[in-house]
This record gives C-alpha cells, structure tokens and sequence, in this order.
C-alpha cells in the first residue's frame, strides 16, 4: 500500500513539473495567440531541439508579454524585446517548419 501511495505522489510531482516545462508554456502561450493546438506543439518541439532552456524560457516569457501587449504598439514592444539574435532566427526557423 506504501508503495502505490509512493508511486502515485512520485507521478504527480513529474506531471506538475512536465506542466511547467518552458516547452509546455510555449505551447500553451501559442495557443492561447490563436494557433492550433497541432502547430503549437509543432512550434513548441521545434524551438525545444534548438534552443537551452534559458533561451526556451525567454520564449515563453516574450510570448506572456506578446499575449499580455493588448495592442498594437505593446505587440511591437514584446518583439522588440528580443535582443537574442538567435533566439530570433529560431523562432522564424520554427515558423517556416511547421508553416507547412
């Protein structure tokens, strides 16, 4: 019995940790920009084979502010934002992947 109790609290700690993963924020902030869940995940595996984990939670971060901006000129201010060049370049790489 200890060990099922143990077992299932070790599988609930590794679902809540996978929910937070920069991967699954940026699947997540994509979606709720308006994109399909399908290419969101596209996107979001795409950007997690190029990117570290720091750049992939400054992705995620960009797109809460870019999802946050609620107009035009703070849509532009979250872009601008990126002062990663290649951070940048994988974002456009991944759109171009999973355009198609």
């Amino acid at each position: 019995m200890r060990k099922a109790m143990a077992l299932g609290c070790a599988l609930l700690m590794l679902a809540a940790c996978a929910s937070f993963s920069p991967r699954s924020r940026i699947k997540d902030r994509f979606v709720e920009l308006g994109v399909s869940s399908d290419r969101a995940a596209c996107l979001a595996d795409e950007l997690d084979e190029r990117l570290d984990r720091d750049d992939l939670n400054a992705v995620a971060d960009f797109l809460t502010d870019l999802n946050e901006a609620g107009s035009a000129g703070g849509a532009l201010d979250a872009l601008l934002g990126i002062d990663n060049p290649g951070v940048a370049a994988s974002i456009a790489a991944s759109g171009v992947a999973c355009a198609f």
